[in-house]
């Protein structure tokens, strides 16, 4: 079955984050097949290059490193010995201190005043489990015995736009603010995307191929874990096992026919799909979805993005005949998306049902607390449209505003080098050269702070238990404040330069900065402006080689693989001549070539370079960018800049977190610091770095698009 080509960037915006940052400079293959030793193995055997300094008990005491064989391992060799056999890294700490400065805000009444006020009265009733475990599933019953009562198909199209009745906006078509975007027809307007709704099997990976191959592992897993948690909380609700196991039946029978009906088309281009509204209602026959939009709040807008082979097939979906299996779906998902935000029991048993059945979980050795922390903060906060409330209230108290200047000017001076990188590429064309420029000035920029004038969250009615609150019901309060903040922007103009306080993979406090290709915007989160990547009081060398060669990584995804794809102003369209293309892929897959090459750590097997490629010739961009800002400054320390680098990267991970980084496009932290630094002659200057020597690469093999 074909699946949706056009979903991923329309609902995540295409989002580059530069926490896994990647860059790409010129390629070659090496040629040479690196061995890795590990735990467990010489650490210079005879065939043996660099150590994967990611790994417990990778450097040891008793073996001396040298900067000029293996970097990563001797700059972080005493950190790494220090810190024995403890899960961290650079970026883990820098998370560590904002979520111990989160804390903070939620122990401190005295700060954020409305915004931190409903703030941590939601954190209360998130954290408050005695108060959840009194409650049960009863906040959940209303929602449930409402949807039981739907008597016919007028009541059941009244529910899916009723956003009390109906906070989940569950329904045949759904929209959310991920899927609010620039229209195609009226660039200075936004248009919002009509989809399918998630469905139950494929909820964490948006794969609807599940339901048409049931036989198969990862299907059979999905539906065991969806099955359990449905039936669990059905059966607190009073459900009897025959009456749960029939609902959940009805609910999956109904949710393969829209899988079925929103597999039969694709689209690789927004104006491919966009429509002006009466073209949409048209599609949708008798369906209302004209209606649906309108109780959302959501008619302010011309133009809407929808499938019509799908938008054509509502009224089959919806016909009456369909009603219990409909029904049967709104309770299941209800059940399912509030099952961890009900009492203890229903949360850890929710847990239990979701874990893998073919490998352990990572241990990662947190404590409970710290467990409970990152549970309140990152799954119930930030996963929420809480998310600017705290972002918000964190960066009044937290963030020195003395830093940015010092932000922006870097940032300047970065994006300056880069036009001057451009100017001197000499693989490139005239045309594309200016293109690239072009391209370059119209980067917008977006530093610690969103739009937070936008929301007002002093208006948003978190009722406190003492009033008959519930966590589940500050949930559904806080999406149906996000459903009255998407109607405010549907009528808005479109704006390339908004940064949404509510968009939850923009959130300012992820220790992250990133580059989206369809605002051509760079952002740097306040979550990196913490130690050890960014204080204002570091040396100008550690600031190029921590933050700034992250942002010049994010700018650098602005004319990778991906980012020639979109244009100055964030439109899908060839913009780099085709003759500059083929050169730059051909550029790009020697990166890819010669991570081939290595063998991260016993029995990994070689790398898969065509999945890195992208992400390490952005790290190699940022690198080359911010090494032309240094030669600009007699007496820069050059050993200060790269150990700096290496420092970023820092890890100390158990082989099993490592089995799971190196199927991720972004190279492992300690192959982006060696391969990131070999390729530059200042490293070779800086360590005497000599042929002999591990850390050496021959001009000739260097790997360099930029």
């Amino acid at each position: 079955m074909k699946k949706f080509a056009i979903s991923i960037c329309l609902l995540l915006s295409l989002i580059v984050t530069a926490c896994s940052v990647g860059t790409e400079d010129e390629a070659s293959g090496s040629g040479e097949s690196i061995s890795i030793s590990g735990p467990g193995m010489d650490l210079f055997d005879d065939d043996a290059k660099w150590v994967d300094s990611d790994l417990y008990g990778s450097v040891t005491a008793d073996r001396d490193v040298r900067l000029q064989d293996d970097y990563a391992a001797a700059v972080n060799r005493d950190w790494k010995l220090a810190i024995g056999d403890q899960y961290s890294g650079a970026l883990d700490e820098a998370g560590n201190t904002i979520r111990e400065q989160k804390q903070q805000i939620m122990d401190d009444p005295s700060i954020g005043g409305a915004t931190g006020d409903v703030l941590r009265e939601y954190y209360r009733l998130a954290s408050g489990w005695e108060g959840r475990n009194t409650d049960g599933v009863e906040p959940l019953r209303p929602y449930i015995e409402d949807i039981a009562g739907i008597s016919g198909m007028e009541d059941l199209y009244a529910f899916f736009g009723d956003i009390k009745r109906n906070p989940l906006r569950l329904a045949p078509v759904t929209t959310s603010l991920v899927m609010m975007d620039k229209s195609a027809l009226h660039p200075k307007e936004y248009a919002i995307a009509a989809w399918a709704p998630r469905l139950s099997l494929s909820w964490q990976n948006d794969d609807n191929s599940l339901y048409f191959n049931l036989n198969s592992a990862d299907a059979l897993e999905a539906y065991e874990k969806v099955e359990n948690k449905a039936l669990y909380v059905l059966k607190k609700l009073g459900y009897s096992e025959r009456e749960a196991s029939a609902l959940f039946k009805e609910c999956l029978s109904w949710e393969r026919a829209v899988a079925a009906a929103n597999n039969t088309e694709s689209a690789e281009k927004t104006e491919d799909i966009t429509y002006d509204r009466h073209t949409a209602f048209a599609y949708a026959g008798n369906y209302p979805l004209q209606e649906q939009l309108a109780a959302w709040g959501m008619d302010g807008t011309n133009d809407i993005m929808i499938l019509p082979g799908y938008a054509k097939k509502l009224d089959s979906l919806c016909r009456a005949g369909n009603l219990e299996k409909i029904k049967a779906y709104l309770i299941v998902n209800y059940c399912l998306q509030s099952a961890t935000r009900l009492d203890r029991e229903t949360y850890d048993k929710v847990e239990e049902f979701e874990k893998p059945r073919s490998y352990e979980l990572i241990d990662y050795g947190k404590s409970p607390e710290q467990e409970e922390s990152e549970l309140i903060f990152n799954g119930y906060i930030a996963a929420s449209p809480m998310v600017g409330a705290m972002d918000k209230v964190y960066v009044e108290n937290f963030f020195d505003e003395a830093c940015m200047d010092d932000l922006n000017a870097l940032t300047d001076d970065l994006i300056e080098h880069f036009r001057t990188l451009f100017n001197k590429e000499e693989w490139m064309s005239e045309e594309g050269r200016a293109a690239c420029i072009k391209k370059l000035d119209a980067i917008t920029k977006h530093i610690v702070y969103p739009d937070f004038d936008s929301v007002d969250y002093g208006k948003l009615d978190i009722k406190s238990r003492d009033e008959g609150g519930s966590f589940l019901e500050a949930y559904f309060e806080s999406l149906r404040f996000e459903n009255e903040h998407m109607a405010w922007l549907a009528h808005q103009p479109y704006d390339r330069d908004y940064w949404d306080p509510m968009l939850q993979a923009t959130s300012t406090t992820i220790t992250n900065a990133m580059y989206r290709p369809v605002t051509n915007g760079i952002y740097i989160f306040a979550g990196v402006c913490v130690a050890p990547i960014y204080t204002p009081d570091i040396s100008y060398e550690e600031k190029l080689g921590g933050i700034f060669a992250i942002v010049g990584h994010e700018i650098t995804h602005g004319f990778d693989g991906n980012g020639v794809l979109y244009d100055l102003n964030g439109e899908k369209k060839d913009w780099l001549p085709y003759e500059d293309q083929m050169t730059f892929a051909d550029r790009n897959d020697k990166v890819g070539q010669y991570y081939t090459t290595l063998t991260p750590f016993p029995g990994s097997g070689l790398y898969d370079g065509s999945n890195v490629k992208g992400e390490a010739t952005a790290d190699m961009g940022g690198l080359k960018a911010t090494l032309m800002m240094a030669a600009d400054h007699s007496g820069f320390d050059y050993d200060r800049y790269f150990r700096a680098f290496a420092t970023l990267w820092r890890e100390n991970v158990p082989i099993e977190e490592e089995k799971e980084m190196i199927k991720d496009v972004h190279p492992l932290p300690f192959c982006r610091v060696n391969v990131g630094v070999q390729q530059f002659d200042e490293f070779y200057a800086t360590y005497d770095v000599e042929e002999d020597d591990n850390m050496y690469l021959a001009p000739e093999k260097r790997i360099k698009v930029w």
